[in-house]
């Protein structure tokens, strides 16, 4: 039977491995010594000085902070041979987070048994002693954002001065200008949906932003629970390129395939770009790769989601509603807490050819609530091309929130899955 001494090690040992895991652990950093065994305390104070500073955690460096609290370097290795899965953390966080608590409550039970034999405080002192304990363990329960009122409108006010002045250079620009003029651009610290029915092209739009932001040099980052990391890259590349991958089999021009491998080369060479595929859909998983992409590259603005119906709530029980509704809130809070824009493809409900409204959301409601920003993708698939790869499309911008809304033309080609306006094209 495990014991809460065994859960305490594996969580260490697994923080130890994979550091960018600490953020499941925020409801025990807001505690002090919150590990039964006191060496624990002091590596896991030791981990997270490690991670933020240099965004990563290495044994030498660990153990070198833990000289100073007088820790055997042998107890690491122990700690590692202990250490647990990450499918497990929850577990683990939950039971030192339940000893912890239980301790402290049991502290306050064991002073209020002996109260009728203490002559030198009053009930009154018993009291405030109840209330300062549980206010405390309240109080560290809630994980905020920190920003006083006096901040938030400090930063109001530089808002509207640099929308006054012109300045727009802390939105980010989806690359497509008709769109841009509209909304002036995406912001941190929120959340944007694309939407469009199966085959319409929300993962087409969602690339093509994130190709567009990469050539204005704004850090992205891209989770796929659907293409792979190599599916992502042929798209981007024929994208910026504007070659389709299957030309090759068509007597390409040697002009239009040194523009694809061009394009290749500078997506290898491109900082401003991390993409990573899973087949770990749990919301947990999901915020720890934004966390080590975060951490990776202290720039990273915004990060693309594909698609928000294919992700797991914490709960497999739940329904496929309640999970998206708890997926969509725990998203706006990483775009909170880490400072990012996230932007999430959903689908839409397949009923019906006419152009999409917020309520064909599939499965919730919830997302249109959380979301800053909405953008429905149509093209008309009963016309006819005759054969022609270029065509209408229009995106529905039904939610701004604070801003303009309305419907924009633009085009799409469907060789290479970009999708762009003519004031657009030839600008990157």
């Amino acid at each position: 039977m495990e014991t809460k001494q065994d859960n305490e090690l594996a969580l260490i040992g697994l923080l130890m491995k994979k550091p960018y895991l600490l953020d499941h652990c925020q409801l025990l950093a807001n505690f002090e010594n919150p590990f039964y065994n006191p060496s624990l305390n002091a590596i896991f104070v030791n981990i997270q000085t490690l991670f933020n500073t240099a965004g990563k955690v290495d044994l030498r460096s660990l153990a070198k902070l833990g000289l100073d609290s007088g820790i055997d370097v042998k107890f690491y290795s122990t700690i590692i041979l202990n250490s647990g899965f990450d499918v497990e953390i929850h577990k683990y966080v939950k039971s030192v987070y339940d000893s912890h608590i239980k301790q402290q409550l049991s502290t306050l039970a064991l002073s209020l048994v002996n109260c009728p034999q203490d002559d030198l405080n009053d009930a009154a002192d018993y009291l405030n002693r109840v209330r300062g304990v549980l206010e405390d363990i309240e109080k560290r329960n809630n994980v905020t954002s920190g920003v006083t009122i006096d901040e938030a409108v400090q930063e109001v006010s530089e808002k509207a001065e640099a929308l006054q002045m012109g300045k727009t250079g802390n939105y980010l620009k989806t690359g497509v200008f008709s769109i841009d003029r509209l909304i002036v651009g995406l912001e941190t610290k929120k959340m944007s949906v694309i939407g469009a029915r199966p085959s319409i092209g929300k993962t087409a739009f969602g690339l093509t932003v994130m190709s567009n932001m990469t050539l204005q040099k704004i850090s992205c980052g891209l989770i796929s629970v659907e293409m792979s990391e190599a599916e992502c890259v042929e798209r981007i590349a024929q994208v910026q390129s504007g070659v389709s991958i299957y030309d090759f089999g068509h007597n390409l021009p040697e002009d239009d395939q040194k523009k694809f491998y061009s394009s290749l080369t500078d997506i290898s060479n491109c900082k401003y770009t991390q993409i990573t595929r899973t087949t770990n859909r749990k919301i947990g998983n999901i915020r720890s790769i934004i966390r080590k992409m975060k951490n990776t590259d202290k720039n990273l603005k915004i990060v693309f989601i594909d698609y928000i119906q294919k992700l797991q709530g914490d709960d497999p029980r739940q329904d496929m509603k309640t999970q998206v509704a708890s997926i969509s809130g725990i998203l706006t809070d990483i775009a909170t807490d880490m400072d990012l824009h996230i932007c999430v493809m959903a689908q839409l409900n397949r009923d019906g050819d006419e152009a999409p409204r917020l309520k064909h959301l599939k499965e919730s409601g919830r997302i249109e609530e959380d979301a800053h920003y909405c953008f429905l993708i149509h093209r008309d698939l009963t016309v006819q091309h005759n054969g022609e790869y270029d065509m209408e499309a229009f995106v529905g911008i039904a939610k701004n929130r604070g801003g303009k809304t309305g419907d924009v033309q633009i085009r799409y080609d469907a060789k290479t899955t970009k999708f762009y306006d003519e004031v657009t094209e030839g600008c990157f």
